[in-house]
C-alpha cells in the first residue's frame, strides 16, 4: 500500500484559480459542474496532489478525476491506474486536506 497526503491553503488556491484557464487545466467539466465551492475544489485539488504523491510521479491533472459514489462519498479514478484508490477529503477554516491510499 502507498499513501499520499496534501494540504491546501484555500486562499492561495483561490488566487491560483484566477489565472486564465486554470480551472480547465485542473478539473474536468463534470468536476466543475458538481463542485461549486472553493473549499470543495481545494479538496479535490488536494486529492489529485495526494494521488500523485502516492504513485510517486506527477501526471496530467485531467488523467485523474473525482466522482461521487451512490452515497455521495468522493472517489478518485485514473486513466493510468488500475488499482484500488481510497480517498478521504476534509476542509475546515482556511485549509483543505486529502489523503489517498492505493493498492
Amino acid at each position: 500500500m502507498k499513501v499520499g497526503i496534501d494540504l491546501v491553503l484555500i486562499s492561495e488556491f483561490q488566487a491560483r484559480l484566477k489565472e486564465e484557464g486554470a480551472l480547465e487545466k485542473i478539473f474536468l467539466d463534470s468536476e466543475r459542474e458538481h463542485t461549486k465551492s472553493a473549499e470543495s475544489l481545494a479538496g479535490l485539488f488536494a486529492a489529485k496532489e495526494a494521488f500523485f504523491k502516492a504513485v510517486g510521479k506527477k501526471g496530467d491533472w485531467l488523467e485523474v478525476w473525482a466522482e461521487k459514489d451512490q452515497w455521495g462519498k468522493p472517489t478518485l479514478k485514473s486513466a493510468d491506474f488500475d488499482g484500488e484508490i481510497q480517498l478521504s477529503i476534509s476542509h475546515s477554516g482556511d485549509y483543505a486536506v486529502a489523503v489517498v491510499a492505493i493498492n
